[in-house]
């Protein structure tokens, strides 16, 4: 619900650059609350149990203070539109690649109960209708699950780290604590470089796009490079190349919202995110456990074969984005954006 609410007041060429910061700044507080519940552990239990507490307290305060409503005010500038009511309230497409005149007169704000109840009821609608979406949605929600499949080797990681380099638990655990903070630079970064280096040359979508084309490659080149039984240097380098793609799920989301077809709600396709990337999680953990037990029993297969598989499932990530960048040739998708960021709201 709260990502449904970030679209909503969200203007578009803005949604993405909001996402990196939050993820940023959760990899940021679970570095943090990691390091933190490793220091008081030991001796000061109490003090910890409080600290959590008093987190979780701080944080019903916060959501108290969230707004009855979501939305914006009547304005009168380009490029402000909401997404979410742009999506579900018009149902006509926009077929000029000309951008109309915008004048908006009318409230747009929305009582968030009325987008979680929506939210409820599409979980269930949309586990019946979960693959059979229209394009590119579909694609998009296919590239989550192929992703989501992918990323689910991590939990393999602290295991493989250790028979691979021969490395006691706590260095594993700090070069895993130096993958999430590096997950934090490149998040807190991408919006700067998005603003210097993309903007100028590409509208919003393409952006995504190619973000997330090129955080499937790191991905990809990164698994590579792990699955190798190489010197400590190579391997951590291998790993913050694979790390350096993390702006993958941000990218995508905001591409997936920003292009969806006429009279598909912002809200259902949250919910089938969400969906999409539960079912790989529940089916890919099992999976790689399973496929990593059967190597370590084989004693002829090499250890990083469950790696280099990771890897090409993130290569047919890629195939799968080609065909996004086939609708984004054909102006599908940039007349929806077009759609999503000007069409006139109250009418």
């Amino acid at each position: 619900m709260i990502t449904t609410c970030i679209a909503g007041i969200s203007p578009p060429d803005k949604l993405t650059k909001f996402y990196n910061y939050i993820s940023g700044f959760w990899l940021l507080s679970a570095v943090g609350g990691s390091a933190i519940g490793s220091l008081l552990l030991s001796d000061h239990v109490w003090l910890l149990n409080i600290l959590s507490v008093f987190c979780y307290a701080l944080t019903a305060c916060l959501a108290a203070a969230i707004p009855s409503q979501c939305g914006r005010d009547a304005q009168a500038t380009e490029d402000s539109q909401p997404i979410l009511l742009a999506s579900e309230e018009s149902d006509s497409q926009t077929t000029s690649p000309e951008r109309p005149e915008i004048t908006h007169q009318a409230n747009t704000k929305r009582p968030l109960s009325g987008i979680l109840l929506h939210s409820w009821q599409a979980s269930y609608q949309s586990i019946l209708t979960l693959f059979f979406l229209p394009n590119p949605t579909f694609t998009v929600i296919l590239v989550f699950l192929i992703n989501g499949l992918a990323i689910r080797i991590e939990i393999l990681l602290p295991q493989y780290i250790s028979l691979l380099l021969h490395w006691p638990l706590a260095t594993v655990n700090r070069t895993l604590a130096l993958k999430s903070l590096v997950s934090s630079i490149i998040l807190f970064a991408l919006p700067t470089l998005r603003k210097i280096y993309l903007e100028p040359r590409m509208t919003t979508p393409q952006i995504d796009l190619f973000i997330t084309q090129t955080a499937l490659l790191a991905n990809m080149i990164g698994m590579i490079g792990i699955g190798f039984s190489a010197p400590a240097t190579f391997f951590v380098l291998a790993l913050c190349v694979y790390t350096a793609g993390n702006g993958l799920y941000d990218s995508l989301t905001a591409y997936g919202t920003l292009t969806l077809p006429p009279g598909e709600k912002v809200s259902e396709f949250y919910v089938c995110t969400g969906l999409i990337n539960t079912l790989a999680a529940l089916a890919g953990a099992p999976v790689w456990s399973f496929i990593f037990s059967y190597v370590l029993k084989s004693g002829f297969l090499p250890l990083g074969l469950p790696v280099w598989l990771g890897a090409g499932l993130f290569g047919l990530g890629i195939v799968a984005t080609r065909t996004l960048r086939t609708w984004m040739a054909s102006g599908l998708d940039e007349r929806r954006y077009e759609r999503a960021a000007s069409d006139e709201v109250g009418e």
